[in-house]
Order: structure tokens, then C-alpha cells, then sequence
């Protein structure tokens, strides 16, 4: 048996780790989770524990990555043979950049079930760093100042054939005990071409390398949900996956099953432009109480140019008035300080939110991630320098990248994005405060519209909300 350790920073369940761990367990191996926020001395936890592999799961938009490798450091003075693994979207889009970090001896590129699985394999005969195989689709291996990098592997066509997410690895920090909603998914991937989404990066990593976009069965879907329901009790669900109402036959055999088996409310993803009365329908009827839209940006200009969403204000509209028809309340995310945005186009997305009559608004200031196509042609326009991991906030959150005019007060208006759309009184209010330079009472109005947003749109209690917050407060400081 090989024991990994897994060692996150953000008070969050990774459905990467917890279909990693469960695999893992599946085959024999143990796991166990660390997260820094709940230990007194997280590298003396991890190496009181013994493990064999130590796994980083490292998110470029939460900064974990710095931390990870400061933690690394750590860990590799206190256990000099046990391999480091660094996982998840930042070694995926930076392979270079972490594989060449000094305490860093291997990263998984993509998916990691496979791969972590037979890393594990080869370990449990000959433990140790002398013995890390240097051949395993998915995994970049540094071994004797050599770098071994290997393109991914197959993917995991049958989704069924994983087994079902080990959310017990985090019963030990009490993460679902009394959880209101616990997230649930059912499928991986999107067929769409958004320039901002790392969807079409993906698909090109894995081309010829099986189907991308993925579903579970509806019965597999079920009996895990049967599963969390029985053990968690929590009150609704939330689908994550990117588009949930892809496939028509799917989702109503799916909320058919759901309705009579589940029976508690859940939250889900929806395409505006693919919305019909008889959806809006059968997922009201199933049990959904609400669903998340992507509108991004009130121009259709840079909505439908630079974004590639293809969506006319016009289908929003009719698709939002639908939702009210049928009483089904939505969230919108949006996005400011895109590239080229003037400030009147930042201002045109809180009016759009008003006119359509947004329930739940969430709001990003965007991020020009690398490998994007969107960023690609930024670079390419001499907009931006080539994307350094060491350049980016550690939450989407708090500043941008971008040097452009007003630049400045669409991140603010970011912070004041909530009340501007609820409140549209406040307006002539907001646009004389965001002439001000940011500060950290801008930053306060942002962090208390987005508690309340989680207790309103999760329905978390205060409780619940501050103890996320206490536990991920130290990544919208880190900027």
C-alpha cells in the first residue's frame, strides 16, 4: 500500500483530489487530506502522518501555487525521499515553469486519476525518490537533473468506471457536516468555444485521446447522490458541471429519476440561447429552484467579438423572461476590465443585470490566464507581456493585469458591483467613488456583498459563511 498525503491551502472540496483519493482507495492505497488553515503546523501533520507521495493541488486564481512551493521547501528538509507532486490547472498550464522548481519532483498535466494510480503502482514495489518511473502518460518526472516529460494518456471515456467521489476525505476537517448545499457533478467538459474558458485548451491537449466531452449515467448519477443524501443530509444540491442541460434525453431521464429518488431542491448550470419553456419546465418540476447563466459582460460587442459567447442581448432577454415566467430564480456571472472595455461598456453589464432582473449576481475582474485564446491574442497585440504565474492575484477578485484606461474604476466598480445592480439608486453615488484610488474599505464592501451573496444563494448560514471566510480570508489580502 502507498499512502499520499494531499495538501490544499483553499478551505474547499477538489473533485480532482476527492476522484484521485477514491481511486487510490479503490485500488488498495490510502489518502489522507491536509488543509493549512486547520492545522497548527501543517508540515509537521504531514510528516507525522509517514506518507509516501505528497500531492499538491495547486489553482492558479487562488494562489496556491506560491504557497505550495514554500510549503514544499518545508516538507522536503523534514522528508528528503518521499516524492513532491504538484497537481490540478497551475502545473497544467505552467509544466515548465513547476517542474523546474527546486522541490517540486513531479507534476500531473490533466486529468490525474490514471496517472496518480499508476505512480502508485510502481511505488508500492520500490518506494522512494529513486524509484519514481519516469514513463506514465499525464506525469512530468525530474529525476537525476533530468526532465522526463511524457504527453497526457488516454481519457476516462467511461465515467461510470470511476468510482464515486471520496468526500470522506474530508470528514476529518468537518467540511459537510452541516453542509446546506454539498456540490455534486455529473458530467466533464463542454463542446463550446469560449475564449475565456479553458475548455478549447483542453480539448487540443487531448485530441485523439478519446471522447471529451463526457456524462455519467443518470443511474450512476443517482445512487451517488443516494449515497451523499443518506450520509450528509444536505438540504439541495449543486451541479458544477460547466453546461448541465447539454443533452436534452440525459437530463429529462435524469430529472424523472431525480425527482422521484432525490427529491430535494438543487442548482444548475444553463445556456440562455438553448433554453426552451419545456425545459424551463421539466427542471422546474424536478425539483431546480435556480440556475446559473453566464452573461459576462453587457456588450454585445465584446460579449460576441473578443469572448466568443455568441449570444445577443436580445436572446438574453427573452431567455431571462422566461426564467420569471416560470418563477425559476437565476444568477448571472459577470466579468469587468476586459480587454478594451471603456468604462460606459462596465456600466452597460450592471444595466443589462437591472433590465433582465437578475436574482444572484457574481462578478470577476477578469484574468488573462495563459494557454487562453483570448490571451493568446492579447500577447500577440503586444496588449500583455507573456503570462508569468508569478504576475497574477491570487484571487480573480481584487486587481487586473490589464494597463488601460480606466482600468482602475472598473475594478472598482467590481467591489461595488452588487449594490450598483440591486440598488440602482446608488448609481451616480458609485460613479463618483470609483474616481478614488482602491483601498481596503472598497475591498470590504466586496467581501461583505459577496457573504451575503453566499448565505442568499446557498442558503449558508452566518456561521457557515464566516468560517470560509476566517479559512480563505488570506487569499484576497495576498495580491
Amino acid at each position: 500500500m502507498v499512502k499520499v498525503a494531499f495538501v490544499q491551502k483553499t478551505f474547499y472540496s477538489y473533485f480532482g483530489t476527492m476522484s484521485i483519493s477514491a481511486v487510490l482507495k479503490k485500488n488498495g492505497h490510502g489518502t489522507e487530506l491536509f488543509m493549512e488553515f486547520h492545522e497548527k503546523d501543517i508540515v509537521d501533520s504531514i510528516k507525522n502522518s509517514s506518507p509516501d507521495v505528497v500531492a499538491f493541488s495547486c489553482l492558479t486564481a487562488t494562489g496556491e501555487f506560491e504557497w505550495a512551493i514554500e510549503t514544499a521547501r518545508k516538507l522536503k528538509r523534514e522528508l528528503p525521499d518521499v516524492p513532491i507532486v504538484f497537481g490540478s490547472i497551475h502545473p497544467t498550464l505552467f509544466p515548465e515553469k513547476t517542474i523546474n522548481e527546486n522541490d517540486v519532483d513531479i507534476i500531473c498535466v490533466g486529468e490525474g486519476e490514471i496517472p496518480m494510480l499508476e505512480l502508485c503502482k510502481k511505488l508500492e514495489k520500490k518506494p522512494g525518490i529513486a524509484n519514481i518511473p519516469t514513463n506514465i502518460p499525464g506525469l512530468w518526472v525530474k529525476k537525476k537533473g533530468k526532465i522526463y516529460k511524457n504527453g497526457v494518456g488516454e481519457l476516462v471515456e467511461d465515467l461510470d468506471s470511476l468510482p464515486f467521489a471520496d468526500r470522506a476525505l474530508y470528514d476529518k476537517y468537518h467540511y459537510f457536516d452541516n453542509a446546506t448545499s454539498i456540490d455534486a457533478l455529473a458530467g466533464r467538459n463542454c463542446p463550446f468555444n469560449c475564449s475565456f474558458c479553458y475548455s478549447h485548451v483542453f480539448r487540443e491537449m487531448y485530441k485523439g485521446k478519446g471522447k471529451f466531452v463526457r456524462k455519467r449515467s443518470v443511474q450512476n448519477v443517482i445512487e451517488e447522490l443516494e449515497e451523499v443524501k443518506s450520509k450528509y443530509s444536505p438540504q439541495f444540491f449543486t451541479f458544477v458541471d460547466e453546461l448541465f442541460t447539454l443533452e436534452k434525453t440525459w437530463l429529462y431521464d435524469f430529472l424523472a429519476q431525480y425527482k422521484k429518488r432525490i427529491g430535494i431542491p438543487f442548482i444548475c448550470s444553463v445556456r440562455l440561447d438553448l433554453l426552451t419553456d419545456e425545459m424551463v419546465l421539466n427542471l422546474k418540476n424536478a425539483g431546480c429552484y435556480r440556475v446559473c447563466v453566464g452573461l459576462e459582460t453587457g456588450s454585445e460587442e465584446l460579449r460576441n467579438g473578443i469572448l466568443r459567447k455568441n449570444i445577443p442581448n436580445a436572446k438574453l432577454i427573452e431567455s431571462a423572461k422566461l426564467l420569471k415566467q416560470h418563477k425559476l430564480k437565476f444568477l448571472t456571472t459577470n466579468m469587468l476590465g476586459l480587454p478594451g472595455e471603456t468604462l460606459e461598456q462596465g456600466f452597460e453589464t450592471v444595466k443589462l443585470n437591472q433590465q433582465i432582473g437578475t436574482d444572484f449576481v457574481w462578478c470577476s475582474v477578469f484574468q488573462p490566464y495563459p494557454l487562453l485564446d483570448i490571451t493568446k491574442d492579447m500577447i500577440e497585440k503586444k496588449i500583455i507581456p507573456d503570462a508569468d504565474p508569478s504576475c497574477f492575484p491570487t484571487t480573480y477578485f481584487t486587481r487586473s493585469l490589464l494597463k488601460q484606461k480606466d482600468i482602475g474604476k472598473l475594478v472598482n466598480l467590481h467591489k461595488f458591483f452588487y449594490i450598483a445592480v440591486k440598488f440602482p439608486f446608488t448609481t451616480p453615488i458609485i460613479r463618483q467613488l470609483i474616481k478614488l484610488p482602491g483601498n481596503k474599505l472598497f475591498d470590504w464592501v466586496f467581501i461583505l456583498s459577496f457573504g451575503y451573496f453566499q448565505m442568499s444563494y446557498y442558503h449558508r448560514s452566518p456561521l457557515q459563511v464566516l468560517r470560509m471566510g476566517l479559512s480563505n480570508l488570506k487569499i484576497f489580502s495576498e495580491k
